[in-house]
């Protein structure tokens, strides 16, 4: 349980650099901030959320799969897993706040949390809301599997594959930073992760080991 909590710390300062790494690129290319700083700090925590989740599937669906058996323990991977997570989710929190303070979207607590619900760009939006609703009910079942069971957990679990998909899409049709090249590379490598990931869980079979015969004396 210890590691875990390391590994969220870990994971937690990862993510606040990649906002950083992220935002500063977005600042220089539109100009500085100029009144804008919530739309950089959105954007930014937003891609880096997309990051985060997207590694976090790929090392949960690499973990399913015991491809990585006898190369990394599987409670080290579940805490890089569960970490992941729940940076993401964090850094998709902020993402979705920071518009509260932007005015050019006019955002506001309602038409955040209510799918659909927004001015601008209501069937976007809503699926950005959506999107975070699922990853957050797929995040909790992580404390709760064993009171669940493993059956219900593992369907609430695969709500995170449909998530990612509508963070990919929401991401890239309602952000006005997706024509960069940079940004584009961010989702495509998201996507190739998850989707490389996703396809080594449903082919790999691991190996039986041979029996050994017993030796007659």
């Amino acid at each position: 349980m210890r590691s875990g909590w390391y590994f969220a710390f870990a994971a937690g300062a990862a993510g606040m650099v990649a906002g950083w790494v992220v935002g500063r690129p977005l600042m220089e290319e539109f100009g500085g901030v100029s009144g804008h700083e919530a739309w950089y700090v959105s954007r930014a925590a937003g891609l880096a959320s997309y990051l985060a989740l997207a590694a976090s599937l790929a090392v949960g669906a690499t973990m399913s799969s015991a491809i990585g058996d006898g190369l990394v323990s599987r409670a080290r991977l579940l805490a890089i897993h569960q970490a992941l997570g729940v940076s993401g989710l964090a850094l998709a929190l902020a993402h979705a706040l920071a518009l509260l303070f932007d005015g050019y979207t006019d955002f506001d607590l309602p038409s955040l949390a209510v799918p659909f619900a927004a001015s601008y760009e209501p069937m976007l939006s809503g699926l950005g809301t959506l999107t975070l609703y699922l990853f957050a009910l797929a995040t909790a079942t992580f404390w709760i599997r064993r009171q669940i069971g493993m059956r219900l957990w593992r369907l609430i679990h695969l709500t995170s594959i449909a998530a990612f998909g509508g963070a990919f899409v929401h991401g890239v049709l309602i952000g006005s930073d997706t024509m960069l090249g940079w940004v584009q590379g961010v989702y495509l490598a998201g996507a190739a992760a998850v989707a490389g990931a996703l396809a080594v869980r449903l082919t790999y079979r691991r190996p039986r080991r041979s029996a050994v015969a017993p030796v007659r004396g």
